[in-house]
């Protein structure tokens, strides 16, 4: 087995059969559990990982979402953003409906970070 695909294999787990919602994930990425730590809050709704800011909304791959509205690791949108500000080092956005969303994790980042699902 090469070091990338254990890699992978250590942050998802995905039987035949099963449909997105049975998406695990074993842990989450590092830049994510990184930004919860420090942004602990219940009202936010969730963490960005490779957050792309497409006006007036906010996209990117999802996490700890307590609602379980999204699962873990797709693509979603919040609604539009109406407000935004800066706590612990992250950008926050509040979106029409009130959810807070937390950029943990930009996509221009990626080539710095190197992909998320490799262990450094």
């Amino acid at each position: 087995m090469t070091t990338s695909s254990w890699a992978y294999s250590s942050y998802m787990i995905k039987t035949f059969g099963s449909t997105l919602n049975d998406v695990t994930f074993n842990r989450l990425p590092k830049v994510i559990q990184r930004a919860k730590g420090l942004l602990p809050d219940k009202e936010i709704v969730g963490f960005f990982l490779c957050a792309l800011e497409r006006p007036p909304k906010m996209t990117g791959l999802i996490f700890c979402d307590h609602r379980n509205e999204f699962p873990q690791g797709l693509p979603a949108h919040t609604p539009p953003i109406m407000r935004r500000y800066y706590r612990e080092g992250y950008l926050v956005v509040e979106a029409s409906t009130g959810g807070l969303y937390v950029v943990a994790h930009w996509l221009y980042q990626n080539g710095e970070q190197g992909p998320f699902n490799v262990i450094h």
